[in-house]
């Protein structure tokens, strides 16, 4: 007779080595699941299962690789099968329309760019997606099957990122790597996800953190003498409170500096809907002044006219060193020109529009059916805050 038990992860923790070399131990809750032990401490979940009339074994991953309950899943999924007739352990014949490296990782990561990502999320989202998973985790996959692939894989991924100080960028790469591989077990590409249990690598803390006038100036001084692109961006980001992404990726074509406007279509904005930013007077001769080095990008990387500047981390660092202010981030600005607004006496639901929100006096019904524009509010408001930023930088 079988002897089973109740397995749970406090059993498992606490399980007596065995002396010989090496024991099983069978699941109470699922028929034919287990756990077999070695003297050496190695404790494999397995399941046992008959088919085409043989009795077979299945190990299913190592105990705390995988957890109990990632186990269990696998182990009902594989008896599922056998109840259809099947072998989960057969081996699967390729479709033959199937290319023949779609198992290594690259190239599965490839067919989900092109068939997930730029179907169905907005070109912004799908571009930092596929950034995201080649920068980060094709270099260290490259080569590596699909199937081959474990959650110590993705820990250690994560963890070297937790390791270099940067918790925000590692909660954003875990993310990007967990929706890949839910969409790899919806095509059946993979029967469970190696992110499965894997909880987020860092708390998020929402930042609150706001320049002060000393600050601002100390950092207006230092990019006139960086000049472009990057002295250029942070004044402008300053000056318009709009986000780094919408800056640098700005067109020509978006600018009517007589008028002073700037009109960013919703494939640019983070909400997907057009805006419209009024352009204060000290932003028009920014722009006016500018180099024309690209017929369509306003900022194109260098070397690369049809891609636009993508150099954040070294001018920043730039910038930086020549203030000698590190503590402080390009969306900081948008936060000091929004609260430096709320400061001189400008209401919120237009300080809203000029941050283009969605939330707040503009979220839900509220936000349908008021399509009141703002624009003249908006420009004052700007023009308020181009004011005190002259007053400190002048002075």
């Amino acid at each position: 007779m079988v002897e089973r038990t109740a397995l749970t992860d406090i059993f498992l923790r606490k399980m007596r080595l065995p002396e010989k070399r090496q024991s099983d131990f069978w699941d109470g809750k699922v028929p034919g699941f287990g756990v077999r032990v070695t003297s050496s401490g190695t404790k494999t979940f397995v399941v046992m299962y008959r088919a085409n009339g043989r009795q077979r074994r299945m190990a299913l991953g190592r105990y705390p690789e995988i957890t109990l309950q990632e186990a269990r899943g696998l182990a009902q999924s594989a008896l599922s099968k056998v109840a259809q007739g099947l072998d989960p352990q057969a081996k699967k014949d390729r479709a033959p329309d199937q290319p023949k490296d779609l198992t290594l990782f690259i190239a599965v990561v490839n067919e989900f760019v092109e068939t997930h990502c730029k179907q169905r999320n907005r070109a912004s989202t799908a571009a930092e997606t596929e950034r995201l998973l080649k920068r980060v985790f094709v270099p260290k996959w490259k080569k590596i099957a699909l199937t081959e692939i474990r959650k110590h894989d993705v820990l250690r991924v994560i963890d070297g990122i937790i390791k270099d100080g940067k918790p925000s960028a590692a909660n954003h790469a875990f993310a990007a790597i967990r929706k890949f591989f839910n969409w790899c077990v919806e095509r059946g590409l993979l029967e469970v996800s190696p992110c499965l249990g894997i909880r987020r690598p860092a708390k998020n803390n929402s930042r609150d953190r706001v320049l002060t006038d000393a600050e601002l100036s100390t950092l207006w001084s230092a990019s006139n003498s960086q000049g472009y692109p990057f002295g250029i961006i942070f004044k402008l980001l300053a000056l318009t409170a709009q986000r780094r992404g919408e800056v640098v990726g700005m067109v020509w074509s978006e600018l009517d500096l007589g008028e002073g406007l700037w009109t960013i279509p919703g494939a640019r904005t983070k909400n997907g809907s057009p805006h419209l930013v009024p352009l204060t007077p000290m932003a028009v001769e920014i722009l006016q002044k500018l180099p024309q080095f690209s017929t369509d990008l306003v900022f194109p990387a260098r070397g690369k006219l049809d891609r636009p500047y993508s150099g954040y981390s070294k001018g920043k660092r730039t910038l930086n060193a020549k203030a000698d202010l590190h503590d402080w981030t390009l969306h900081d600005l948008r936060r000091t020109a929004a609260t430096g607004m709320a400061k001189l006496g400008v209401i919120p639901h237009v300080v809203e529009r000029v941050l283009n929100h969605s939330s707040g006096t503009f979220g839900g019904v509220a936000g349908i059916y008021n399509r009141f524009g703002y624009l003249g509010e908006m420009r004052e408001a700007l023009e308020l805050w181009e004011r005190h930023i002259k007053m400190f930088v002048s002075g």
